[in-house]
């Protein structure tokens, strides 16, 4: 048994070494959940943010890395850092694998009990998503485009963005209000702006250049245009469905922020 594991791993390890993923399974992932917080969990935090050990959520050295790659950090340790190594067995390692690579997995990748249609529904209808967001070029843009967002955010960053859009508003899409010469006004975005002009975007898609004379004409909104009401309208179900059709908005992976 000992030799047919030591062969399996290897096997694995060369395949891994070529830049290939496993499938793991969520018996994998849980099994591994428990593992790292009796041996990890001390360094790295509970949830994989960090502590004395690097964050395994954010960090990009972990979601680059290969799963050979964290196989090995794992039975061997981290040399020049206080990373040890952990002599598990093969099964146990692969286990704690699978749960670090779930920290930082993208939502494309995460199980979401949601329907995927249902949720494609409530973005284009009730849920008004479509009016701020383009998928494929098509929609508004007063909010960021959402076309490969499944494999742009994790699935806690995506439901954060859900029920409290203000907790992080996206770099260029800070809400502000246009006043025109008769008194109304028009929601748009701050694409740039210092103390002298800036560059903002109305919600119909025209770019506004003002100078430090027009910047009286723009009226800063503390909040983003996001709802902010979501978790009232829609119940758990409905938040999972549209969670699941963001989850499919992929067109190439990423190494960004998750």
């Amino acid at each position: 048994m000992r030799i047919t594991s030591f062969i399996l791993s290897f096997v694995c390890a060369s395949v891994l070494g070529a830049q290939a993923r496993l499938q793991f399974s969520s018996d994998q992932v849980e099994q591994g959940r428990a593992q790292y917080a009796g041996a990890c969990s001390a360094c790295h935090g509970l949830s994989g943010g960090g502590g004395r050990g690097p964050s395994l959520v954010d960090g990009l050295s972990v979601r680059r890395a290969t799963d050979a790659k964290l196989y090995g950090a794992i039975q061997k340790g981290v040399p020049g850092t206080e990373m040890p190594p952990f002599p598990f067995a093969d099964n146990e390692l692969w286990n704690l694998v699978a749960f670090v690579r779930s920290l930082s997995a993208p939502a494309s990748e995460a199980e979401i009990s949601g329907d995927a249609k249902a949720g494609s529904d409530l973005y284009h209808g009730a849920g008004k998503c479509s009016g701020c967001h383009k998928i494929r070029g098509s929609g508004g843009v007063l909010g960021p485009d959402l076309t490969n967002i499944g494999a742009e955010r994790r699935l806690d960053r995506l439901r954060e963005s859900l029920l409290e859009p203000n907790v992080e508003i996206a770099v260029g899409y800070d809400a502000v209000r246009l006043v025109a010469a008769n008194g109304t006004s028009i929601r748009a975005i701050a694409k740039n702006r210092t103390n002298h002009s800036a560059q903002v975007l109305d919600e119909r898609g025209k770019l506004h250049l003002l100078r430090r004379g027009d910047l009286t004409k723009i009226e800063a909104v503390d909040k983003s245009w996001m709802p902010t009401d979501f978790g009232e309208r829609f119940n758990e179900a409905q938040i999972n469905d549209l969670l699941a059709f963001l989850a499919q908005q992929t067109i190439r992976p990423v190494e960004g922020d998750r």
